[in-house]
């Protein structure tokens, strides 16, 4: 319903920002991530200062394997709030897929200080560390 929604208020307003969100964001929840990247890329050219969106984006890059694309995305998103500890947890992993791990254990980091509940980034920490052979900090992460 939303994405049909959302249609209907791109086609009297092409250039509607929030209808643009709303459909990418409608798209991905409808695991249609590469009809989402569009909508959210429509976005961001109109507005690059969102970080959101560029978070969204991120994930849906993610998920299509666009790792690169991925990467570029949350790192805007943190530039634009460095508050956001999701962003960092995933930008960390998506270093992991790069085999990139040391790097990815300063995001995992930064997570864990934004939000010392988040038991997915304790987890990835410790994958990480695990990954670049320093096992005690391994086991003391988990």
């Amino acid at each position: 319903m939303a994405i049909k929604y959302h249609k209907e208020a791109l086609r009297h307003n092409p250039k509607d920002i929030q209808a643009l969100i709303g459909l990418g964001n409608a798209l991905y929840e409808d695991q249609k991530p590469k009809e989402a990247i569009e909508y959210y890329e429509k976005a961001i050219e109109r507005d690059d200062t969102l970080s959101d969106v560029h978070y969204n984006l991120g994930n849906a890059l993610y998920l299509v394997e666009n790792t690169d694309g991925a990467i570029m995305h949350y790192e805007i998103a943190i530039k634009l709030n460095p508050h956001k500890p999701e962003s960092y947890y995933n930008l960390g992993n998506a270093l992991c897929v790069k085999s990139k791990y040391k790097e990815a254990i300063d995001f995992y980091k930064k997570a864990i200080e934004l939000d010392e509940l988040n038991a997915p980034a304790f987890y990835n920490l410790g994958n990480a560390y695990y990954m670049i052979e320093e096992y005690a900090k391994a086991i003391s992460t988990y």
